[in-house]
C-alpha cells in the first residue's frame, strides 16, 4: 500500500475513525467516573539530629543520607499504629516518604478519599516517623522542625480524567485504523478505478456517480442533474475515441451480475449520443429481464425476440422514444430459448444492417448467470463492462473478464458505476438467471448535466406528437 492509498483509506474511513475515537473517549470517561476520587497532601519537615557521633543508624553520614535512612520507617508498623491511634483511620498503603535532593528535607505524602483527612494523615505521619526514629535510635534523637504543614487539596490526583479520555480516544483511533486496514485487506468488493484496472486489464472509460436522475423514465430523463450529465457525456466522448483507427458502430453493454447498472448506463449513453446529433438505435437484447421499454415508457410486447423469430419485420418493431435521433428496439416477449436467438446468424445480420444507418447500443444480459452476453459479444464491434462500485465482487469481475476474453470478445473498456454506492431495496433478476438474485441499488449520485435543453426538448416533443398523429397506435416506427 502506497502513501496515497493510505491517505485515501483514511479519507474513506473518516467517519469510522471519528466514531471509534469518540467511543474510546466515552468509555475512558465512564471508567474515570466510576473510580473513587483520591486526594493527596504533603507535609515537609527538616531533620536536625542533635547528636551524630554515637548514633547507631546515622553516625558519620551526611545530612541527606541520615534523612534517607529514616524513610523506611514511614510505612513501618510502629508509625502506622501511631497514625491510626491519632486519626482513627487505617492508613496502610496510603503513606509515602521522600527526601528532597541535596537537603535534609523530608516530605511525607498521604492519600485519602477525603481531602481533609489526607492533610491530617500527612501531618500525623511526619510527626510519628520522627518519634519512632527517636525511640529506635536513642543515641541520635531527631528533632523535626516543621517547615510547612499539609494543606487540604482541592483537586483529586486520581483518576486523571483528561489523561484517561485522551488515552481512550487514541486507543479508539488506533483500533478504528486497524479495523479499516483489515477490512481493506479482506474486502472482496470492487471499489476504485485501480481495482477495476488491475482485474480487467483494460481502461476505465467512464466513472458514473450515484444519482437518482439517471434512472428517470420517459422524456423527462433528458434533463439530468448537473454533474450526472457531465459524467455521461464524458463516457460518450471516451467511447468515440476508444479506437480511432476502427471506431465501433455496434457496442454492447454488459456486467458481471444483474443489478449493476448496465441498462441505465446504456440508456443514458444512447440519449447523450442522440442529443449530440448521432442517429442511435438502442437494442434491448436482455430477453430474460428487459428494462429499456420501461425506462423509455414505450410498449414492450413486440420487439427483438419477435424479429429474430421472423414473426415481425424489424421496422415494425421499432419504438419511438420521443427523443430526436433515438430509436428503441425493445426486447419483446421472453422466448423459451434466449441464448439461441441472440447468438443466431439472424442477430448478426440485424446488427450489421442496423450499423449502416445507426450507431447501435446493445443492452446485453449479464455475463455470469447466462451465456447470452458471451455469444452476443462476438457479434458486436466491442463490449463495455459495467462494474458497480461497492457491489461487484472482485472474483466475479475476474470471472466475467475471463469469459469475455475466452470467446475473443473485444472489451473496449469498463464503466465504474455508482462510485459512492448505497445499496437500497432489492429485486431478483428473474426468469432464467437461477440463484443470481442481488439487491437493486438506487442509481448514481452527483454528476452533471448540460444546462437546460428546453428548446431541443420542445422541438423533439413537437416532432414526436406530429409523428404520432400520422402513425398507428403503439408508437412503432415504420420506415
Amino acid at each position: 500500500m502506497t502513501v496515497v492509498d493510505f491517505l485515501r483509506l483514511l479519507r474513506a474511513n473518516l467517519l469510522l475513525l471519528a466514531l471509534t475515537a469518540l467511543l474510546g473517549a466515552a468509555l475512558a470517561f465512564g471508567y474515570s467516573a466510576l473510580q473513587p476520587r483520591l486526594y493527596a497532601s504533603e507535609s515537609t519537615g527538616f531533620l536536625a539530629p542533635s547528636n551524630t557521633e554515637n548514633s547507631v543508624i546515622t553516625g558519620g553520614m551526611p545530612g541527606e543520607s541520615r534523612g534517607a535512612s529514616y524513610l523506611a520507617l514511614t510505612n513501618s508498623a510502629a508509625v502506622l499504629d501511631r497514625v491510626r491511634e491519632e486519626t482513627g483511620q487505617d492508613v496502610s498503603g496510603s503513606l509515602t516518604a521522600a527526601m528532597v535532593p541535596d537537603s535534609n528535607l523530608i516530605k511525607v505524602t498521604a492519600t485519602s478519599t477525603d481531602p481533609q483527612m489526607a492533610a491530617t494523615l500527612a501531618n500525623s505521619a511526619l510527626k510519628a516517623t520522627a518519634d519512632v526514629a527517636a525511640e529506635v535510635d536513642r543515641n541520635s534523637p531527631v528533632e523535626v522542625i516543621p517547615l510547612s504543614d499539609a494543606k487540604v487539596p482541592s483537586t483529586p490526583i486520581s483518576p486523571d480524567t483528561s489523561k484517561n479520555v485522551l488515552t481512550g480516544a487514541l486507543a479508539g483511533l488506533v483500533l478504528g485504523l486497524l479495523w479499516a486496514l483489515l477490512r481493506r485487506m479482506l474486502d472482496v468488493k470492487v471499489r476504485t478505478r485501480n481495482d477495476v484496472r488491475e482485474i480487467t486489464g483494460v481502461g476505465v472509460i467512464g466513472s458514473i456517480p450515484e444519482n437518482i436522475t439517471l434512472a428517470r423514465k420517459g422524456e423527462s430523463a433528458v434533463d439530468l442533474d448537473p454533474r450526472a450529465g457531465e459524467a455521461i457525456r464524458q463516457l460518450r466522448t471516451n467511447l468515440k475515441f476508444v479506437s480511432v483507427d476502427h471506431p465501433p458502430r455496434v457496442v454492447a453493454f454488459t456486467s458481471a451480475n444483474p443489478s449493476e447498472g448496465k441498462s441505465t448506463v446504456a440508456s443514458n449513453l444512447a440519449r447523450a449520443l442522440a442529443l449530440a446529433g448521432e442517429r442511435v438505435l438502442l437494442i434491448d437484447a436482455d430477453l430474460r429481464r428487459p428494462r429499456q421499454h420501461d425506462l423509455f415508457q414505450v410498449p414492450g410486447d413486440v420487439g427483438l425476440s419477435e424479429v429474430l423469430a421472423g414473426q415481425v419485420p424489424a421496422d415494425e418493431a421499432l419504438a419511438d422514444t420521443g427523443i430526436e435521433n433515438l430509436t428503441l428496439l425493445p426486447a419483446g416477449r421472453t422466448p423459451p430459448n434466449p441464448s439461441e436467438l441472440v447468438g443466431s446468424e439472424r442477430m448478426r445480420a440485424l446488427l450489421q444492417l442496423a450499423s449502416q444507418d445507426y450507431f447501435v447500443v446493445v443492452d446485453s444480459p449479464p455475463v455470469l448467470p447466462v451465456t447470452d452476453a458471451a455469444l452476443l459479444s462476438t457479434a458486436v464491434d466491442g463490449t463495455v463492462l459495467v462494474v458497480r462500485a461497492g457491489q461487484t465482487r472482485k472474483d466475479h469481475l475476474e470471472a466475467a473478464t475471463e469469459l469475455l476474453t475466452g470467446v475473443d470478445a473485444t472489451v473496449l473498456g469498463t464503466v465504474l458505476n455508482g462510485v459512492t454506492s448505497s445499496t437500497r431495496g432489492g429485486y431478483g433478476y428473474g426468469y432464467g438467471y437461477g440463484h443470481y438474485h442481488t439487491s437493486h441499488d438506487a442509481y448514481l449520485k452527483g454528476n452533471d448535466a448540460r444546462p437546460s435543453r428546453a428548446e431541443s426538448k420542445r422541438a423533439a416533443k413537437e416532432a414526436h406528437l406530429s409523428r404520432r398523429a400520422e402513425k398507428t397506435p403503439g408508437r412503432r416506427r415504420n420506415s
